[in-house]
């Protein structure tokens, strides 16, 4: 058996409403299972949690753009009207199909075929420019239903 693959950080990116979200530094998903406790006498002295219900979220840092005429990608002023909005959106966590290592492909990330997406609520949008170093966007998503392999 060969050793597994790698996963290089640079290459797991987040898109939000089909748009990849720009110069993006970071991203994170977060699966949970909620439980409840089914001990019975049977049990003895060990608990016997049971899952009662599952939860997931997302999340992605990047370097802020203020260039509001990029079409490939979401940058603040259209992820300010995403979270204004507050309706469910469709999201994918992936490796684009056209991942590179010698930087942005021309036509711009285009989303993965594997992966996993489903719907979610932006819950928080920070932006944050301190002097001598780049602005930076915070998003904060929470799933709204099952999140599924692509």
């Amino acid at each position: 058996m060969s050793k597994a693959k790698v996963l290089n950080g640079k290459d797991l990116m987040l898109w939000i409403g089909g748009k990849v979200v720009a110069l993006s530094t970071g991203c994170t998903i977060n699966l949970s299972a909620e439980t409840s406790d089914a001990v019975t006498k049977d049990d003895g002295m060990w608990g016997a949690p049971e899952v009662s219900g599952m939860s997931w979220s997302a999340s992605n840092e990047s370097v802020d753009s203020a260039d509001e005429e990029r079409t490939n990608d979401q940058v603040y002023s259209q992820l300010f009207d995403l979270f204004i909005a507050g309706e469910p959106i469709n999201i994918t966590v992936g490796v684009p199909t056209n991942k590179s290592n010698t930087g942005l492909p021309e036509p711009g990330w285009t989303a993965p075929t594997e992966g996993y997406g489903g719907k979610a609520i932006m819950t928080a949008l920070d932006r944050t420019g301190n002097k001598g170093s780049n602005g930076s966007i915070s998003v904060s998503l929470q799933g709204v239903g099952a999140l599924e392999k692509l």
